[in-house]
Formats: C-alpha cells, structure tokens, sequence
C-alpha cells in the first residue's frame, strides 16, 4: 500500500478510512456530473471542481474513481491473504475480481488522460510512467536509489504505464490462483500445486503469500501438523499417529525437511538451485536412516514403511 514506507497514526486503518472519504466525495460529485436534474450552476456551487473546465468534470472524476477504487480493493486483497490458516481466501477472491474490473477502468480512462494532456512532444506508450504521458508532479525519479539503503546507491527504473498494468495484471491472476487453493492437507496434491504455479514464473510477492500460507506456525495451512501430513503420506495406521509417533526423531525430522522443501519451491529458480542440492542429501540421508531404524525395530515384515518413506522423499525431491 505504502511502496514499504511506514504509515503514521492508526496505519492501514487510517489509510483506508481516507480512501473511503475521497471515494465517497468524487462519487457524489461523478453523480452530480450526471444527473440532469441538478443545473450546472447548483453543481458548481456543491462541489469543487478537479479543473477549470466544468465540463471534463465526469472525465476526470472516472479516472480518479477507478484508481482509488483499486487501491482499496488491493489493500482488502493483502489484507485478507495475510489471515491465518487461509480464513479470507474467498474474500480475497472477490476483491481481485474488483481489482482487475478497475484496471480495466483505467485502462478505458487513457485516452481520455491523454487528449487532455498539455503534452506538446509525443512520447511513446513505452516510455510514458503515466496514463496522460505527462511527468508524475512532486515526484522524484531518484527516491527508490535512497530508500535502498543499505544496497549500494543505484538507478531503479520506473515501469512503464503499460508494463505496469500489465504487471498487476498478472500478480492479481496468480493471487487468485493462490486463492483457488483447495487447502488439501495431502502432501502430494501441495507439491504438484507448487509445481504447476511456478510453470507460469509468478512474482516475488504471490510466491512469499504462497509460502506463508503453506507454512505457518510450523503447521501446513497453519493448521495441519506436519507429522499428520508425513502420515498420511507413508499410509501408516491411526494408531500411529499419537503423541509418541509425533515425538519421534525421525518423524521430527521429515517435518523439518518437509518445511524446508516447501519453502525452497516457493523461491525463483536461482535460489532453488542453490538449496535444493542440500535438501537432496538431506532426504537421501534421513531415508537410509529410517529404513535402518525400521528394519531393527520391527524386522523384515515392515519393511514396506521404509519403501513408503523411500517413494515420498522421490516425490518430494522430484517436485
């Protein structure tokens, strides 16, 4: 909401209850733009005008109404990602949904911008940061390159209009395929999700509520225990799954790798190559370790448990 800039006072409450002020100021005056029974100078009178020509009024009322609008429906995506155990997933859906409707909105409220713009030397959409063309006012180019601290000092070039919708566009769609999520507590079914989201590259920000949502408080889903989760996995019977089986070293263990695979698909494809040979040699030697454990415990007639350990440590790695 902020660009990661601290919000003062009451923080994103006082944020969101400015956004719904202004909202609700430019719908009024977006209405009175409309409607045929108030006379332009009663209109003049109630409101004050965004510019010198009463006329354009609605124009430019649209435009700002659609950018508010989606800021606050943004705000209301993150915010109900980040409720535990994936409560507000279906919330969060439907404000995407308005979230993409408003991007449509502006996109339709360019060339309207654009005609009104005072823009003499005509620059290409590529190059153009705006919808008018016209240089953001009070902006500066170079605040990115100070509040990077503590980076070395560097240019961050600003995304084109065009390329930031574009942007959003695709972050809103992997957000609401994070939203689809089913919630399924079968480790196989979480590693093939993974798997297919990351086939479409998903930014930085749907891949860190990806992982937060998969593993909160040490739980998948922040709800299921992960020793459940390696149970059902290995098949093993009800009865093993008490507090002694939870206990277990080995079964400590696999919950530990299971969360540190989990996070590891979760991140760009140069991190997951720099992680993923460690976590190899982590399940290739806790599989030996718990097919040695198996066989002294309970002899040749369990050895079908360190096969099932065995296929889902293959599973887990192949993901």
């Amino acid at each position: 909401m902020s660009f990661g800039l601290p919000l003062n006072g009451e923080g994103d409450d006082k944020c969101l209850s400015v956004l719904n002020s202004v909202e609700e100021t430019i719908s009024r005056q977006l209405r009175a733009c409309k409607s045929q029974a108030l006379s332009k100078k009663k209109t003049l009178e109630e409101f004050e005008s965004l510019q010198d020509n009463p006329e354009l009024e609605e124009g430019y009322c649209r435009a700002l109404l659609c950018r508010l609008r989606f800021r606050k429906h943004f705000h209301h995506v993150v915010t109900c990602m980040r409720k535990p155990q994936g409560r507000g997933l279906d919330l969060a859906r439907k404000h995407v949904t308005s979230c993409l409707a408003e991007l449509s909105l502006m996109l339709k409220s360019q060339e309207f911008l654009k005609s009104r713009s005072d823009i003499t030397s005509q620059k290409g959409d590529e190059s153009c940061t705006t919808a008018s063309g016209c240089c953001p006012i009070g902006f500066d180019v170079s605040l990115n390159s100070r509040l990077l601290s503590p980076a070395p000092p560097r240019a961050v070039q600003i995304l084109a209009w065009s390329d930031a919708i574009r942007y959003f566009e695709k972050l809103l769609h992997d957000l609401d395929i994070i939203c689809a999520l089913s919630l399924d507590p079968v480790l196989e079914n979480v590693l093939h999700f993974i798997a297919q989201f990351q086939k479409s590259v998903p930014d930085l920000v749907p891949r860190a509520f990806l992982q937060t949502l998969l593993v909160q408080d040490g739980k998948l889903y922040g709800r299921d225990l992960f020793c459940d989760v390696i149970s059902r996995a290995l098949s093993l019977p009800d009865i093993i799954g008490d507090k002694e089986f939870q206990s277990n070293e080995f079964v400590v263990q696999l919950g530990q790798l299971v969360i540190n695979l989990l996070k590891i698909l979760c991140t760009n494809t140069a991190w997951q190559r720099r992680k993923l040979g460690k976590s190899l040699q982590d399940w290739s030697t806790i599989s030996i370790q718990l097919e040695l454990a198996l066989k002294r415990e309970f002899g040749e007639t369990r050895n079908v448990l360190a096969d099932e350990v065995s296929l889902v440590s293959s599973a887990c790695c192949s993901s």
